[in-house]
């Protein structure tokens, strides 16, 4: 009888022990830095869904090992700020995801190397973050894509689109990058480009966009492209203003606000070209068409197609990613693919997502009388470049 009692105790131990491995969940906590507040807040939004989102699929879908927590830190718009949250998060989070403009993510990069915490740079496209990698910091990836990749796809819509004459206008806070995108495609396009022209922003000038479309709209012809590369809401304004000056050309923009089908849908536009990281019609992956229908669901409105989609990717990423420490992590995303809505993710040895990859293809589309027909990459292609 006593062998019996104590075969029962041990059994029981045995099995207690167990039941408490079995619920015992590993977490693990990704910060997201999101600007909440400031001049992309309404990128920020969208971001912040799209994180939140992100946790819910790879919790749901059993899509890592580990138990997903995201936590956020508003990073507002300047460097300083970007700063302040990327620190805020680093004694929660294991791994960092986030922030928007470029000068926001270097500070954000050389940060994670100060607390050797993973970052993933998930929208700034700066060539400094390929540059820091080169120099030795290990903890920065992206998986957005660079300045030359944002110029690539510009090149590939003046190549399909059969363009002789383009003109390029630019956002001047945004001119660094803007200038590194032209460099990318004007000495490979046969388009011959006529004009290039920075409008300042509304807060600076309200006006600025406005004498500048109207001078743009006087020298452009039907027949020419008109590139916008200022992803933010002045964009809207210029657009509005160039057509109403008289403005024929067809309109190319990089993305932004007006790549959005929200967007779109309210602009009275017959047609506008654009590309983004992916469209609901793109499936990449079978996580592609499940991003923008469950963020739909969620949140009651169409998915952001950039800045939200990577963001969302960047969770994906960091979660597929995680070993259960840095280094083992940092490993992982050197040699490891990764699934995401926008494709198959795999970096270069500057920690770059490769772009361009078949697996990993921005989208080239245009909005035709409240449709979107997608033009590259061939694949997905439901039509040819339609001229106004």
């Amino acid at each position: 009888m006593r062998k019996e009692k104590l075969l029962i105790c041990m059994l029981a131990s045995i099995l207690l022990v167990m039941g408490c491995v079995q619920h015992e969940e590993k977490t693990l906590t990704i910060g997201v830095i999101v600007p909440e507040t400031g001049i992309f807040s309404t990128a920020g939004k969208a971001m912040k869904n799209s994180a939140l989102l992100a946790e819910e699929h790879i919790n749901k879908y059993k899509l890592s090992k580990y138990n997903v927590k995201v936590i956020f830190a508003d990073g507002g718009s300047t460097p300083e700020q970007a700063k302040s949250a990327f620190m805020e998060l680093a004694s929660q989070a294991d791994v960092i995801v986030g922030a928007y403009s470029s000068d926001q993510a270097v500070v954000c990069a050389k940060a994670a190397e100060e607390v050797k915490k993973v970052y993933i740079a998930s929208v700034a496209s700066t060539s400094q973050l390929e540059k820091m990698v080169e120099e030795g910091n290990k903890y920065v990836f992206r998986n957005s894509y660079n300045t030359t990749y944002w110029g690539i796809l510009t090149g590939e819509f003046l190549r399909i689109s059969g363009a002789e004459r383009y003109y390029f206008v630019g956002y001047d806070p945004l001119k660094t990058f803007n200038q590194g995108m032209l460099k990318a495609f004007e000495d490979k396009t046969k388009a011959r480009k006529i004009g290039e022209i920075y409008y300042l922003s509304s807060r600076l000038s309200p006006d600025d966009f406005a004498i500048k479309a109207e001078r743009i709209a006087k020298i452009t012809e039907k027949d020419d492209v008109v590139i916008v590369g200022d992803p933010s809401g002045t964009a809207i304004q210029f657009v509005k203003a160039y057509r109403k000056s008289g403005g024929k050309a067809l309109i190319y923009s990089v993305g932004g606000v007006l790549a959005l089908p929200q967007t779109l849908e309210k602009l009275d536009l017959s047609y506008i070209a654009f590309q983004c990281a992916g469209l609901e019609e793109t499936e990449k992956t079978d996580l592609t068409k499940l991003y923008f229908q469950d963020y739909r669901k969620r949140f009651g409105e169409n998915a952001n197609n950039f800045a939200g989609l990577l963001t969302y990717d960047a969770v994906l990423i960091a979660a597929q990613a995680w070993k259960g420490n840095t280094e083992s992590t940092i490993a992982q995303l050197e040699s490891g693919e990764f699934k995401g809505a926008g494709g198959v993710y795999r970096f270069s040895k500057n920690h770059q997502a490769l772009w361009g990859s078949k697996d990993l293809i921005g989208i080239i589309a245009e909005y035709v009388e409240g449709r979107i027909e997608i033009v590259y990459p061939e694949e997905f292609k439901t039509s040819e470049v339609i001229w106004p």
